[in-house]
C-alpha cells in the first residue's frame, strides 16, 4: 500500500467516470468508506457516463517521483499527453483497484488532495 503524509495538499486529483448501471454500487461503497453522499456531479470530479460498461476511476498528478515509485510498483501511468485536465497535470493512472485503496485506506476523496 501506497503511504502519504498528513498533509493539507497532496497534489492529487482523484476523478470517477461512472456508468448508470454501476453508480449505486459506487455511491454505496464511497458513501461507506468516506461517509459522504455523492451523486453525479456532485462534487464535480464524479462524472455520469453512459457510454461506459463501469467505472473508470482516474488519479491526476504532477510529481514525477510519485510515477517512478508507482511504476516500480507495476503500476501504469500514463505521461503527457493533450486533454489532461487543460494541461493542469503532467502524469495520471487508471487503476480502479488503487484509487479505492487511496480512498478507503489513504483517506483521499474525489477531487483535490
Amino acid at each position: 500500500m501506497i503511504k502519504f503524509a498528513k498533509q493539507s495538499k497532496l497534489g492529487l486529483l482523484l476523478e470517477a467516470e461512472v456508468a448508470p448501471t454501476a453508480q449505486k454500487r459506487f455511491e454505496n461503497r464511497y458513501q461507506k468508506a468516506t461517509g459522504l453522499s455523492v451523486s453525479p456531479g456532485g462534487p464535480a470530479h464524479y462524472q455520469d457516463q453512459p457510454n461506459k460498461w463501469g467505472s473508470e476511476l482516474r488519479v491526476y498528478f504532477n510529481d514525477p517521483g510519485l510515477a517512478v515509485m508507482l511504476q516500480s510498483l507495476g503500476h501504469h501511468v500514463e505521461f503527457p499527453r493533450k486533454g489532461y485536465k487543460a494541461g493542469e497535470f503532467r502524469f495520471r493512472f487508471n487503476d480502479n483497484n488503487l484509487w479505492w485503496k487511496l480512498v478507503e485506506g489513504g483517506g483521499l476523496r474525489l477531487g483535490p488532495n
